[in-house]
C-alpha cells in the first residue's frame, strides 16, 4: 500500500503576476501538492481499544460473579446443614471477585483517559471504555455509600 505521488508539473515556476501587486496587495501564493491529513486517516488510540476491552470484561466478569454467588445462595437455602459456613464462603467469593473487579475498572478508567490525551488518534473507544467504566465506578461507590448508610441505622 505504498502510494506514491507524482509530482505536479502543471504548476507554473513563478507566481501569476496580479493586478493588485501593485497597490500594496500580496499575490495569492498556490502552496503547491500538499498532502493534508483528514481525521478518518487516524489510527484507533491503543489505551482507548484497551479501556474499551477492560470495561466489557469487568462487566462480563461482574455478571458471572452475581450468578456465581445467586447459585450458591440458592444451593444453601436448599440444604439447611452448614448454613452459615456456605453463605459466609459465598460471600467472601463475591466481595473479593468485586473488589478486584473495581480494582481493574479503576486502571480502566486511566487507560481510558490517556487514550483521551492522544493526539491524532481516533478517540472512539477511549471515550466508549472510559464512560463504561466511570459508570461502574460510580454505581460501585453508590452501593458502598448505600450498605454505609444503612449500616448506620
Amino acid at each position: 500500500m505504498n502510494q506514491h505521488y507524482p509530482p505536479r508539473t502543471d504548476l507554473p515556476d513563478s507566481p501569476p503576476e496580479s493586478s493588485l501587486t501593485g497597490a500594496g496587495m500580496q499575490p495569492e501564493v498556490n502552496p503547491g501538492y500538499g498532502h493534508e491529513e483528514n481525521k478518518r486517516d487516524y489510527k484507533h488510540s491503543g489505551p482507548g481499544i484497551a479501556s474499551f476491552v477492560i470495561a466489557l470484561v469487568t462487566v462480563i466478569g461482574y455478571a458471572i460473579a452475581f450468578v456465581y454467588a445467586g447459585m450458591q445462595a440458592t444451593s444453601i437455602l436448599n440444604s439447611s446443614n452448614d448454613v452459615i459456613n456456605d453463605s459466609s464462603q459465598a460471600i467472601m467469593m463475591l466481595g473479593l471477585a468485586v473488589i478486584i473487579l473495581v480494582a481493574v475498572n479503576i486502571a480502566g478508567a486511566v487507560v481510558g483517559i490517556i487514550g483521551l490525551t492522544l493526539r491524532r488518534r481516533k478517540k472512539v473507544f477511549a471515550i466508549i471504555g472510559t464512560i463504561i467504566n466511570a459508570i461502574i465506578l460510580i454505581l460501585f461507590m453508590l452501593m458502598i455509600a448505600t450498605v454505609l448508610v444503612n449500616a448506620g441505622t
